[in-house]
């Protein structure tokens, strides 16, 4: 009775020690992925005042630590209101960059040109978000809609009259503009596009058809000149409450278009869907045609309806915000959801419960052949960031483990990224890296995409440091396309990264077999060098790389190079003194751990692992070893939950620890 009160007791405090270290096993595809909110400079850059070194040298460090944790995409938000962070004939530059709208940057840069060489050097995608309809967050006392909004209230005597009145306001209003925003914006440009939100918000009129035409041509416009890897969208279609279609005057806003446009439709809620649905499709189509590479998601409100699936409840996208999910899904029209699932993981399965939700929505999109990433409320784990309901400290690890215990969810976003690389939101960031990212990985393959394999790396070569024994440097040449005879879209679109491969082992590995283990795969660059830092090893390391599509599709391995023996990161001045056996690190763990000791002299030693029973259940290693440091991975994979033992034994000398396995 009292071992097991005392197993239980133990269990019980190491687990609040452990909550960032719980860990699934890690797959080799994953999108890890978040968002980088440029409006009213919540993330970047920090002001519009700031000199443009400064700005540039924030988005490098940024893009730094959000790679040290195993992010691997960005959703870069270039287009906020109407405006622009990027060069564009169509928009202003946005104020957020440059403090004043439609000034350009001095001296001249490119955000968007900037950060996406930036992230493909690291091996990251960056996905392009535009918020297409919002034009202005908040309405300049020159501009005001009321009057228009009153007469399109009034009754109108045929179609005819309307239409004559419709054009009469919408000319007084192209002239009369507003001089808070910049000539080029669409206040100015087309003022007539625009539905006014109780004074307080503005939305381009998603049923004009003009107003479908036009964002189609500004995203494509991005696609055209820009090497993106994807094109992305948040929620802001129809607007949210308080500002909503249904609240006071708004309802009526878009009957004057509905009667236009009505395009067979009796219901003005259906209708309001379609006008989304038309866009997006009309989208999809467009970058199909231009560079099929790049991808299309969407990250809609979490709730679908209220009432699906069953126990969820709360406002909803389908008849508030007129956003239909399911029928861009069920058309293929976009090729990933991130549904925004900024709830905890509810007991019971009911109200807005994360885990039913992502299922739900998984579910959907997998019959679809379409991909699936859930987003991450992390902003509800920093209190800087959010002064309702936090989570608690082991809720967003519960969500990502439960992505992972779900074939049919292949990622993560996290919103934002200041959570990640300046607010704390409770020790995550290194929750990430030392566990659940602790290991690199592709993007997840789109089978209706291109999967033709690009060719193999050129000419790999590896160096040792002569100064710091455990780094190596290896270097190789980008393979040559073949232009002439391949006609994919892979050949068109020749960008490439490389996925590169450490495997210790005593004898030279088979590389396609080592490919299948994750942990085998140490980084993923865009560039064609790499220095690797190795930890101490009993036996060789061993490398090779592989080029990686846009889509994620490998090669064929190079030539598996020798590396060497690490013994030590340092090397020791004088050997040591006495046998010692550290800790194992990290402890807990799941499901590897590394376990280091010293021996003074050469000899025969046994490091093996007992459970609480005192059962052996492995055998890490036996035999005569040299006298210095030594380190052995230990794989408990096939072990259970739970504390065990480790032992060292040498020479008469038996030193003992635990550790813990948390699966």
């Amino acid at each position: 009775m009292q071992f097991r009160f005392l197993l239980t007791l133990l269990l019980t405090l190491s687990f609040s020690a452990a909550v960032f270290s719980q860990n699934s096993d890690q797959p080799k595809y994953e999108f890890r992925a978040t968002w980088m909110a440029t409006v009213v400079n919540l993330d970047w850059p920090a002001s519009g005042s700031l000199p443009v070194r400064f700005q540039k040298q924030s988005l490098k460090d940024r893009l730094d630590d959000m790679k040290e944790v195993g992010i691997n995409a960005l959703f870069f938000q270039i287009r906020t209101e109407g405006d622009a962070l990027y060069a564009s004939d169509l928009e202003p530059w946005s104020k957020y960059l440059t403090g004043q709208e439609g000034r350009a940057p001095d001296p001249y840069w490119d955000p968007l040109e900037f950060v996406i060489e930036e992230a493909h050097k690291r091996g990251m995608e960056l996905h392009a978000w535009l918020n297409p309809y919002r034009a202005m967050r908040t309405i300049p006392d020159d501009f005001s809609q009321k009057a228009m909004v009153q007469n399109i209230e009034e009754e109108h005597e045929g179609l005819t009259s309307f239409l004559k009145k419709y054009e009469a306001e919408a000319e007084y209003y192209k002239a009369k503009g507003t001089t808070a925003r910049d000539s080029m914006h669409v206040a100015n440009k087309n003022p007539e596009w625009l539905m006014v939100m109780n004074d307080a918000i503005a939305i381009m009129n998603p049923g004009l058809p003009e107003v479908i035409d036009y964002n189609v041509q500004v995203v494509m416009d991005v696609v055209n000149r820009y090497d993106i890897d994807g094109i992305h969208f948040d929620d802001y279609f129809y607007p949210y409450p308080p500002n909503n279609m249904g609240s006071n005057d708004n309802e009526s806003m878009d009957d004057s278009t509905f009667a236009q446009y009505p395009r067979g439709f009796d219901n003005k809620g259906d209708w309001r869907r379609n006008n989304i649905d038309i866009f997006v499709e009309a989208l999809h189509d467009s970058i199909q045609q231009v560079k099929p590479w790049v991808k299309f998601g969407i990250s809609p409100f979490g709730i679908w309806k209220s009432g699906v699936p069953s126990g969820i409840s709360g406002m909803d996208a389908y008849s508030v915000i007129y956003g239909d999910a399911l029928a861009w899904i069920h058309a293929q029209t976009i090729d990933y959801i991130t549904p925004q699932l900024y709830w905890a993981i509810s007991r019971f399965g009911t109200g807005q419960d994360y885990k039913k939700l992502a299922d739900w929505w998984a579910d959907e999109a997998f019959a679809y052949d379409r991909h699936t990433y859930p987003g991450h409320g992390l902003y509800r784990s920093s209190s800087s960031t959010f002064s309702g309901s936090l989570f608690a400290a082991n809720e967003i690890p519960r969500q990502v483990q439960h992505n992972r215990g779900n074939d049919k969810i292949t990622g993560s976003v996290f919103f934002r990224s200041s959570n990640l690389t300046t607010y704390s939101s409770k020790g995550f960031a290194d929750t990430l890296k030392t566990n659940y990212y602790r290991f690199p990985a592709l993007q997840p393959i789109m089978d209706w995409k291109d999967t033709t394999a690009p060719a193999t790396p050129d000419l790999l070569t590896v160096n040792r440091d002569t100064e710091a024994q455990n780094t190596f440097h290896l270097e190789w040449d980008r393979p040559s396309l073949d232009m002439n005879t391949k006609n994919t879209s892979v050949y068109q679109d020749t960008l490439l990264k490389y996925a590169i491969y450490r495997v210790d082992a005593a004898e030279q590995p088979d590389a396609i077999s080592a490919m299948a283990s994750p942990e085998n795969m140490i980084a993923v660059t865009g560039q064609t060098s790499y220095t690797d830092v190795a930890p101490p090893s009993e036996h060789s390391y061993w490398y090779f790389i592989t080029s990686a599509s846009r889509n994620n599709v490998e090669s064929e391995p190079t030539e598996v190079e020798e590396a060497g023996v690490v013994v030590s990161n340092e090397e020791p001045t004088e050997l040591p003194s006495t046998i010692s056996l550290q800790q194992n690190y990290p402890n807990p763990f799941n499901p590897a751990t590394s376990i280091s000791f010293k021996l003074p002299e050469s000899g025969n030693a046994q490091l093996v692992v007992y459970n609480l029973l005192g059962q052996q259940v492995a055998t890490i290693h036996e035999g005569r070893l040299n006298a210095g440091s030594h380190t052995f991975r230990f794989d408990a994979s096939g072990l259970s939950t739970g504390v065990y033992v480790y032992q060292l034994r040498y020479n008469g000398t038996a030193l003992t620890r635990k550790m813990m396995l948390i699966k």
